[in-house]
């Protein structure tokens, strides 16, 4: 992976934790909370950008992974921006 790659990815890369974040934020609750606030969601922010660095670094050395990540990829965000379009759309009280 040469520099350039690497900047584009440290740029995605944080989006994307911030995504995942969020979607576990609002997907992972008890009794109505959601289970990672505080210091949680920093050490829960650490856990994904090592993940997403990790599958990078994998995309890199194994080219079935590169092809795997990029269809869970525009799955997940294709999900995410329909959910965002929904949450804009519906009616409020």
């Amino acid at each position: 992976m040469n520099g350039n790659e690497f900047a584009i990815w440290g740029l995605g890369g944080a989006v994307a934790t911030a995504i995942i974040l969020q979607l576990l934020k609002t997907i992972w609750l008890k009794d109505g909370e959601p289970v990672i606030k505080d210091r949680w969601a920093v050490v829960a922010s650490v856990v994904v950008g090592i993940a997403l660095s990790v599958a990078a670094y994998l995309a890199d050395v194994f080219p079935g992974v590169e092809t795997a990540l990029q269809v869970i990829g525009a799955g997940l965000l294709a999900g995410l921006s329909a959910c965002g379009i929904y949450s804009a759309t519906k009616a409020r009280d």
